[in-house]
């Protein structure tokens, strides 16, 4: 993984955490307004992750190819959950959905897809 997939890929893993604080907000608005009954154990994984994702993010400058496969398995069941759990969910959480998969793709691709080399032009 070049440097540039690596700083791409841990800024869209903490684009990944902020949505996960999103839902987590979102979830606590919607429950003061009245709107919805708050479930805590559905706030769990979004607290787990928010807090989980920027700690593997970090560790991928250790270089180690634990640390991009410990990533990958958590976007991909992340991913997996994402699609699986969309049915009767409202406006606001298939918008928070949506865009979680979309970044999570994009992650996945960064991580593993490899870069472009550079080519020096001689002269």
């Amino acid at each position: 993984m070049t440097e540039k997939n690596m700083n791409r890929a841990q800024a869209v893993v903490f684009g990944i955490a902020a949505l996960h604080v999103v839902a987590i907000a979102v979830a606590l608005l919607r429950h003061a307004a009245g709107g919805a009954d708050l479930v805590p154990a559905a706030l769990v994984p979004h607290l787990v992750l928010a807090v989980l994702l920027p700690v593997r993010a970090l560790k991928l400058r250790t270089g180690r190819p634990k640390a991009r496969v410990v990533l990958t398995l958590v976007l991909a069941v992340q991913l997996v959950a994402a699609v699986a759990g969309v049915p009767g969910y409202d406006a606001w959480a298939l918008a928070i959905q949506a865009c979680s998969v979309a970044l999570e793709v994009a992650a996945l691709a960064l991580l593993w897809v490899p870069g472009r080399q550079q080519v020096a032009l001689g002269r």
